[in-house]
């Protein structure tokens, strides 16, 4: 759905553009330019967000804790905190 919606957009961009300079792109051009978001693009798009946020949270917590010597550890204790609190909210620790 957001796919066609998104090519519908571009058609439109287009045909401004079109309009506007008097000049026609090629049908192969048109596709190229009109085509949306395939599955994996969507896929990659949405794991590239959650891999930046996810970073931040890290560099934050290596930052924040001098006691932290690296982002491996600050990933570590990242993870351990996050169970931690799935833990603590599931009632597993008193």
């Amino acid at each position: 759905m957001g796919k066609r919606f998104e090519e519908a957009s571009f058609e439109r961009i287009l045909n401004a553009i079109e309009r506007s300079t008097g000049h026609r792109f090629g049908e192969d051009e048109r596709r190229a330019i009109v085509h949306g978001a395939d599955e994996i693009d969507l896929v990659n798009s949405g794991l590239e967000e959650t891999m930046i946020g996810a970073y931040h949270q890290i560099r934050e917590i290596w930052k924040a804790d001098r006691r932290v010597p690296d982002l491996r550890t600050a990933a570590f204790l990242s993870a351990v905190r996050k169970v931690a609190t799935s833990y603590l909210e599931l009632g597993v620790f008193p």
